[in-house]
């Protein structure tokens, strides 16, 4: 969606499922993530997870406790930069991959060939 110029990101979501675990938070801790990596506001809403409202850095505005119902309101701080990550997405991750693979095939030819000897 930041490649289609998107200034603020909405996640809906349903952590039903989840019950009373620990994978409600987790779920949440994921879209900090992605607010950071993209440089977006994000507000989340969940049906019985944790609702809320992230800024681009982070940090989260508000928030509702799980199985509670609630509604809030915020103003959210509008960035249209694009982050590096939103240019090449996993790019990174995927040349970090082939360097590690071309390292471990080059240690496992290294390795036969100098036992030859």
């Amino acid at each position: 969606m930041i490649k289609n110029n998107a200034s603020l990101l909405v996640n809906i979501t349903n952590d039903a499922w989840y019950g009373r675990s620990s994978a409600p938070n987790q779920h949440f801790s994921m879209t900090v993530f992605r607010a950071v990596e993209n440089r977006r506001s994000i507000i989340r809403s969940a049906n019985t997870g944790i609702s809320g409202f992230i800024d681009p850095c982070g940090r989260v505005i508000a928030a509702t406790p799980i199985f509670e119902d609630a509604a809030i309101t915020r103003s959210m701080p509008i960035i249209e930069e694009t982050t590096l990550y939103s240019r090449f997405g996993d790019l990174f991750t995927m040349a970090c991959l082939g360097l590690t693979m071309v390292a471990g095939f080059w240690g496992c030819f290294i390795r036969k060939y100098s036992n030859e000897a």
